[in-house]
């Protein structure tokens, strides 16, 4: 039996940064005093504590092979706080995770190169887990001889569906929806070309979908081959219709994605297709997205060559300047439950169902904000007799330079 929760009402932390401003007044004639003021020299801006997110560049010139050198990273903190049910048997979750630390370096040079270097140093509920260098997020070099035509060499991200494609930055959620998380795969190495075609910004990529185990999980050339397909054409001011695809070689849904490879950086479904919509009007937004995948490798009770479809809308709004709210809906066919569960072995469920609602307070635009959020979810375990009730409260703190 699903036991109907109410959701509580979500509370985000506010914060508020006070900047003082001081003029100068000099002494003229006669004891007056005569504020002076050079109309051909601009005001310098008073300094506010968000300036300290903007430290990363250290070399800039306009001369020579290197134009600039940043250093760039970011820290995400959450604290999860999960009461599940599953059948008769009842879970809970209570801990602070360290979910993201990188560090790396973004290199501009002359000829439109960009060399981009990003190591995670944090594994979930630890950093510097058992070695300050878990992997590469990012490790690519890109070519931008002209704005709507770039060449990507190397790791980074094929972006299936908006949730994914969105920097955790940005992202108006603790965690993606459960649908976007079983369906996307993660960062492989690879080529790819962005163009515009006929009004459509359209990138085209052909990947390695395994890697080894080793500093850096680097490429691993036995492993198998992936292609993607990414295309945006702006319907009408403000929205974004969106399409992607993605083939990975997994023989159909009867084997790992990566081959021989240690690892998969890829999806473990043979076909993506996503379809969605972006849009925003001002302070308010939109997120629509259809989202369907074929022939995935046995994992846990779902078999071999299992499918899966599912859909996620998302408005979010901007109660002021500072402060914006967001609810997401989201619904998968069958899957394994990543995030926020974290108990021992993951759920296998279908017909699941989630239902968020959480705010989001920018002290420094996205480069330091608090996030608050509740999940309310129910479906069934997999091929069994048992409902999953569960609610989850979410708390984090985000930061990047």
């Amino acid at each position: 039996m699903i036991r109907l929760k109410a959701i509580p009402l979500i509370i985000a932390a506010t914060v508020a940064i006070v900047a003082a401003t001081a003029g100068a007044v000099r002494a003229g004639d006669a004891g007056k005093s005569v504020l002076i003021e050079d109309p051909l020299t601009p005001p310098e801006e008073a300094w506010s504590f968000c300036d300290l997110f903007d430290f990363g560049q250290v070399y800039e010139s306009e001369k020579g092979f290197i134009k600039s050198f940043t250093f760039i990273g970011r820290y995400q903190g959450q604290y999860i706080s999960q009461d599940e049910d599953i059948g008769d048997t009842s879970n809970s979750y209570n801990r602070w995770q360290h979910r993201r630390a990188r560090f790396g370096a973004e290199i501009e040079m002359a000829g439109n190169l960009t060399f981009e270097a990003e190591n995670n140093m944090a594994d979930n509920e630890g950093i510097f887990a058992g070695r300050v260098q878990n992997n590469w997020q990012n490790f690519f070099l890109r070519w931008e001889p002209e704005d709507d035509l770039s060449l990507t060499v190397g790791k980074d991200k094929q972006g299936f569906t908006i949730e994914d494609e969105t920097s955790s930055k940005r992202i108006l959620t603790v965690e993606r929806s459960p649908i976007v998380q079983e369906t996307a795969g993660a960062r492989p190495w690879g080529t790819v070309v962005r163009t515009d075609l006929a009004g459509f910004d359209t990138r085209i990529g052909a990947w390695i979908t395994g890697g080894d185990d080793s500093w850096g999980s680097w490429p691993q050339f036995d492993s198998n081959l992936s292609l993607s397909l990414n295309t945006a054409y702006e319907m009408f001011e403000g929205t974004d219709l969106r399409f992607d695809y993605v083939y990975n070689d997994n023989k159909g849904g009867t084997e790992r994605v990566q081959g021989d490879a240690d690892r998969s950086f890829a999806s473990a479904y043979q076909h993506g297709i996503s379809v969605g919509t972006l849009s925003d009007w001002g302070n308010l937004g939109l997120v629509t997205n259809v989202i369907v995948a074929k022939n995935r490798a046995a994992a846990g009770r779902l078999p071999d060559k299992s499918d899966t479809w599912g859909a996620v809308v998302m408005p979010s709004y901007y109660i002021t300047d500072k402060l914006q709210a967001v609810f997401r809906y989201a619904y998968m066919k069958r899957g394994r439950e990543q995030r926020t569960q974290r108990f021992d072995v993951r759920a296998t469920v279908s017909n699941y169902h989630t239902f968020l609602g959480g705010l989001t307070y920018y002290i420094c635009e996205d480069k330091l904000k608090v996030m608050a959020g509740y999940e309310y979810a129910i479906g069934d375990v997999f091929e069994e007799p048992r409902d999953i009730d569960s609610g989850t409260w979410m708390f984090a703190v985000r930061t990047y330079f």
